[in-house]
């Protein structure tokens, strides 16, 4: 019977690095031998098995159905490992993706912006996936389980072992048709007795909002939901409801009149992630795009050889 002392992690290593690279050439430079050492240990981890996980063609190499799978098991060891060297060792390591939770908000645009320039800053040490969340709880449910690395919400955990610092923030308008508009006397009026429609999906602003009407002693008599905004926006622009956006002094709102009650409301947006986590390269890029402001751009934010350069493309796959 075997067990795990028998198996030769420095041959799983090297599979790993060939089909990441889908090169033998390249898995050989980035781990430091020969070509034809590399290949020699790639076949007594296939003889182990008793499996072939690569097809040798004249074009290179390519995965088998047993090479996917071994590669799916792979990626997931060889992460973990990165994140470990990460917690025990003062050395950047990154080599794995970061993925990132967004709960569900009309606020796309500042979450897509931050999460741009987050790409930026974290893609020289690994790519980054963006997940929608349903809700708060269940963002912090997933980052808890560690199923996501980070999330963006509008509110702060309250969950111990959780850390959240705050990336941004909008104003929250109403609006509606701008014929609806010139009938009102007062604006908090159109609020109170034309339906108010809120995305259903949107529960944590859809609370915010809640509590910003009962302070301004503004509350409608009836609400509509649902889960397409551009249904919301039709019936706005026709003059059958009230809808609430983010403000984007950028946007025309065609046919549509904004407004607000008599104070402001502004939502912030927050970074959420674990205390454990802070010595990760994932988690020290996220600080410092938070430490550096959103409004200043980073410096190849605009560079569009940026993302050739981190590939390591190589020149001869490039026109000139």
């Amino acid at each position: 019977m075997e067990s795990l002392k028998d198996l030769n992690w420095n041959h799983l290593f090297y599979f790993n690095t060939v089909a990441k690279a889908q090169s033998l050439k390249a898995g050989a430079k980035e781990i430091g031998v020969s070509p034809s050492t590399l290949s020699e240990h790639i076949k007594k981890l296939e003889k182990k098995f008793d499996k072939e996980f690569f097809h040798r063609t004249t074009k290179g190499l390519m995965l088998t159905k047993s090479g996917h799978e071994l590669y799916e098991k792979t990626k997931v060891i060889f992460e973990h490992g990165s994140k470990l060297l990460e917690h025990f060792s003062d050395n950047t390591v990154g080599g794995y993706p970061v993925n990132i939770g967004i709960v569900e908000t009309i606020s796309y645009d500042l979450s897509s912006e931050f999460t741009s320039q987050y790409w930026d800053l974290y893609t020289p040490y690994g790519t980054l996936n963006t997940i929608r969340q349903s809700d708060h709880d269940t963002l912090i449910e997933n980052i808890s389980q560690e199923n996501i690395d980070w999330g963006i919400s509008l509110m702060k955990p309250k969950r111990k072992g959780l850390v959240c610092k705050e990336i941004g923030s909008f104003e929250v308008v109403f609006c509606c048709s701008k014929e609806l508009y010139t009938k009102f006397k007062n604006h908090a009026d159109i609020i109170v007795n034309i339906p108010f429609a809120e995305n259903r999906l949107d529960k944590s602003l859809n609370q915010k909002v809640q509590k910003y009407f009962r302070r301004n002693k503004t509350l409608p008599k009836e609400i509509i939901y649902s889960d397409h905004f551009d249904f919301i926006k039709k019936l706005c622009t026709r003059g059958r409801c009230v809808m609430m956006i983010p403000l984007n002094p950028l946007e025309k709102y065609e046919g549509m009149k904004t407004f607000c009650l008599d104070e402001p409301m502004r939502v912030s947006l927050y970074a959420i992630w674990k205390n454990s986590h802070q010595e990760l390269v994932s988690i020290r890029k996220l600080n410092e795009l938070i430490q550096s402001k959103l409004s200043q751009l980073p410096e190849r934010y605009e560079d569009v050889d940026f993302q050739i350069e981190v590939s390591e493309i190589d020149e001869n796959l490039l026109k000139e």
